[in-house]
């Protein structure tokens, strides 16, 4: 990679059926480098937000971990699919009669909206066979896809807020739109199917795209055709910094000199940081990002030592 090659975080609209490999695969050849990484990963079936770090960018992909995210998906209430989503066959759920379907939507839909608010705060889910969860380092859809079982783990996960939009009826089915504001490692489809569940009719996630992860909006994402196109014309303006990838930490700012020391490796007496890391309520376990004049030096956290509390460096920026 030479050193004109831009290294940062690019945000690209995954397009439906593409893996999240794949799209990692195509950035960097579009970009000619043998590094590059992607955060969170998305489903083949679902599109949306996907950031991609390339060169020394993804050396901030550890920190984007633990964004949250923020997902649109239609719920399709009535059937089960064998992959919780539109690719799958059906395999159960049960239709409403129109007396039923009457009482579900009756009074703005208070039925539907109610199971949906039973989902928001810590719940436990065990993800689809057919999602992207990693079993052993391969994808889990990797092997249903092949007619392997594998016993996938349960995981608490938090969503934070679910709000509902459109509710209609397309032949005899009840579609819901949603904007599902969650932890990580949260499934949207597995989500679906638990409010399916709870109405008794069953469901499925017909569409998923992602909104937002972290401090990154699919507003500012690209197609890779576009981003192809702006990059083989020289234009790399849309490469996104690597600071901006880290806007989840705590920050406090540094002196040059202390930017200089952080830089350089120095030991650094933690007392001198204590106040500005009490002022953002950085707890010991923290990583902090220290800036200068706006522009990140270092990842720093407390660590004790025989010489008392100094700052320790677990990344330095140029």
């Amino acid at each position: 990679m030479t050193d004109n090659t831009p290294s940062g975080i690019v945000l690209v609209d995954k397009p439906e059926g593409m893996t999240s490999f794949s799209v990692t695969s195509r950035i960097r050849k579009i970009f000619g480098v043998k590094k590059a990484g992607h955060a969170g990963t998305l489903d083949p079936f679902a599109t949306g937000l996907l950031a991609v770090a390339v060169g020394r960018g993804t050396r901030v992909l550890r920190y984007m971990e633990n964004d949250e995210k923020i997902y649109r998906a239609v719920m399709v209430l009535g059937k089960v699919t064998s992959t919780g989503d539109i690719e799958g066959e059906v395999i159960g759920g049960r239709i409403p009669d129109e007396t039923e379907k009457q009482a579900i939507l009756a009074n703005d839909a208070s039925k539907i909206r109610e199971s949906i608010k039973k989902m928001i705060g810590e719940i436990t889910q065990v993800p689809s066979v057919y999602s992207a969860v990693k079993i052993n380092g391969r994808p889990a859809y990797d092997y249903a896809r092949k007619g392997q079982s594998v016993e996938i783990p349960s995981r608490k996960v938090t969503i934070f807020s679910i709000d509902v939009g459109e509710i209609w009826e397309d032949q005899e089915l009840i579609h819901v739109r949603m904007d599902v504001h969650c932890s990580k490692g949260t499934y949207i489809r597995t989500l679906c199917e638990d409010i399916g569940q709870d109405l008794g009719t069953g469901a499925y996630c017909e569409s998923l795209r992602r909104l937002s992860s972290g401090p990154f909006s699919v507003e500012k994402a690209l197609s890779l055709e576009e981003i192809e196109r702006r990059y083989s014309s020289g234009d790399s303006a849309f490469v996104v910094e690597e600071a901006e990838a880290m806007g989840a930490l705590p920050k406090i700012e540094v002196t040059e000199k202390e930017a200089i020391d952080l830089r350089n490796g120095k030991k650094l007496d933690f007392s001198v940081f204590k106040d500005r890391m009490d002022a953002i309520g950085a707890k010991p376990e923290d990583r902090v990002l220290a800036l200068h004049e706006g522009r990140p030096c270092a990842v720093i956290y407390p660590e004790e030592s025989q010489e008392g509390l100094l700052i320790r460096e677990e990344r330095v920026f140029a």
